[in-house]
């Protein structure tokens, strides 16, 4: 899987696919701070931060943006 891009409230976040264990996770890098979402067994999409905290509305709408680049 290739990297791509989304774009929220006119800010373009580069999101990357990597293969974690059994599964495809997902990284997205924000100034200061790092969201990675991993799905789980039922399919939903985790997300946990690190570094600066990171507003949830932004989490959310970068979750609903990956799970519509599949869909």
């Amino acid at each position: 899987m290739s990297p791509f891009s989304v774009t929220i409230s006119d800010q373009l976040y580069e999101v990357t696919p990597y293969v974690k264990g059994y599964g495809i996770s997902f990284h997205v890098d924000t100034p200061g701070s790092r969201i990675s979402f991993e799905l789980d067994e039922e399919d939903n999409l985790r997300a946990i931060t690190s570094g600066e905290p990171v507003d949830a509305a932004l989490v959310e709408q970068l979750a609903a943006a990956i799970v519509q680049h599949f869909a």
